[in-house]
């Protein structure tokens, strides 16, 4: 396959839309390139408070700087604040704070734009005060690169907000979870390992699953202990689980098995109570912090703890989530996800 090019900027912003999968929101994109290649793509929500600029512009500059290949960095802010004449630049201690850690980490950022809900333009125009000339959005869309990527069958979403089905419980589905739930409540040992190898095999098998035994791993995934095992697993890595929870082992993870277990776990939902679902939410919104996809992960997240506000492990990874944490494996070329 002939290698990707970049001969303008508008080249450059569909790049990202591409390299993400959908269109960002309020959100800050960095691309990094390593000489004439390009390198992993970033993309973390940008500040809404000014007051910790410092430590958002080092964080951002330091999840680069794990990339010992990168030599520069091309720079995006996509944002429907205000930011033609009469408007100050929007995030200007920002793109001032990313300049000067990037520098410090050995990274020249080549080009820095602006992305509004209609236009894109320059950050720093002739003005200094201003962005530079504003370019319609339409020119994205007969671009080199965009022509190229969608000849290759590249697709940019709309949001990467993910579609979460709708709970659709019958009262057999809940009878049955509930069921199982005294099942293993009185013998557990073996209602917990019935649950988990099913789920096993319904994983690794790639069978149709029928509602029985849906509601059957539904009813497990209820057991903390259980839940935490079945995510451990799901890399299909032979490594503790506080490094395998985290994303945090050098070995890259089985990306499809877990495709797979996202597609099973969103399964779970179609015959979920409101009383069960945290528990899948909660998985699916954990695979896509792994895959770097923080605000789908906050999506699920949200939806989970409005079912369940005391779910604890909706409420670590929410803290996370606000906190801008990433992933170990979303940070490395060798172990990220790749957009299939």
């Amino acid at each position: 396959m002939e290698p990707i090019r970049i001969s303008s900027p508008a080249d450059a912003i569909s790049y990202m839309g591409h390299s993400l999968g959908y269109w960002p929101k309020e959100s800050l994109v960095c691309v990094a390139l390593e000489g004439t290649a390009l390198g992993p793509t970033l993309r973390v929500n940008l500040p809404s408070n000014m007051d910790f600029v410092e430590t958002y512009a080092e964080r951002v500059a330091h999840y680069f700087g794990i990339d010992d290949d990168a030599t520069a960095v091309l720079i995006a802010l996509f944002t429907h604040q205000p930011w033609g004449k009469g408007h100050p630049k929007p995030f200007a201690p920002v793109v001032e704070g990313l300049k000067r850690h990037f520098q410090t980490a050995g990274l020249h950022v080549r080009h820095v734009w602006i992305v509004g809900a209609t236009s894109f333009a320059p950050y720093d125009g002739d003005d200094p005060t201003f962005c530079g000339r504003e370019i319609p959005l339409e020119a994205l869309d007969s671009s080199v690169l965009n022509a190229e990527m969608v000849y290759r069958g590249s697709l940019i979403e709309q949001s990467d907000s993910p579609a979460i089905p709708e709970l659709a419980a019958t009262r057999a589905t809940q009878d049955a979870v509930e069921a199982a739930m005294r099942d293993m409540a009185a013998n557990p040992a073996h209602g917990l390992d019935a649950a988990y190898r099913l789920w096993t095999d319904l994983l690794d098998g790639g069978t149709e699953p029928t509602d029985d035994e849906l509601a059957e791993v539904l009813a497990g995934l209820q057991n903390v202990g259980l839940r935490d095992h079945v995510l451990a697993d799901m890399p299909g890595l032979n490594e503790p689980m506080d490094a395998t929870l985290f994303g945090a082992t050098d070995q890259a993870p089985q990306w499809d098995r877990i495709d797979s277990a996202e597609v099973l776990l969103k399964r779970l939902l179609t015959i979920a109570a409101p009383s069960h679902a945290a528990a899948p939410l909660t998985m699916l919104g954990h695979i896509c912090w792994w895959k770097g996809r923080g605000t789908a992960a906050a999506n699920y997240m949200h939806v989970a703890l409005t079912f369940d506000p005391d779910y604890h492990l909706a409420r670590l990874l929410d803290q996370l989530l606000g906190a801008g944490v990433v992933s170990s494996w979303a940070q490395h070329k060798e172990t990220c996800y790749r957009n299939r």
